[in-house]
């Protein structure tokens, strides 16, 4: 049998905290809207944000992840990449079958208004090209004057 890593739940929100024995996350500010004053000037920051995975594992072992943020309505072209972040090692238990983890990201600089994607990618198995960072899910939101 072999091993696989799959993704479920990727979601963007301000704070996730984690109680209880199972854990139970909470997921606190979860909103795909950033709001920014209507005379803000960008490049414009954000400090920080949680981002929820909910991951389904089968005889899985530690992984490391990288996030990309893309601006997709830059005026230059379709899109463009205002962040790079990782590597992050996730140490999953092989015998686990679901896994939560919170990847927090810090300092987003924001270029503008418009539409944005966060990548969850890890490297893998490029075939005759060598290893490749590919994507494993993909969260959206939009900033908003």
């Amino acid at each position: 049998m072999g091993r696989r890593v799959s993704v479920h739940h990727f979601v963007a929100n301000l704070t996730t905290t984690q109680s209880g024995p199972h854990p139970t996350s909470n997921l606190l500010g979860v909103d795909y809207w950033y709001d920014v004053p209507p005379d803000a000037e960008f490049p414009r920051t954000i400090g920080r944000m949680d981002l929820f995975t909910r991951f389904y594992l089968l005889r899985a072992k530690p992984v490391e992840f990288f996030i990309r943020v893309l601006w997709l309505d830059a005026p230059q072209r379709s899109r463009s990449e205002i962040g790079r972040f990782g590597p992050y090692t996730v140490g999953f238990k092989f015998d686990e079958t679901v896994h939560d983890h919170v990847f927090k990201v810090f300092n987003i600089r924001l270029q503008g208004a418009g539409r944005h994607t966060i990548r969850l990618l890890r490297m893998q198995n490029g075939g005759w090209r060598g290893p490749r960072l590919g994507k494993m899910s993909e969260t959206h939101f939009y900033v908003e004057r």
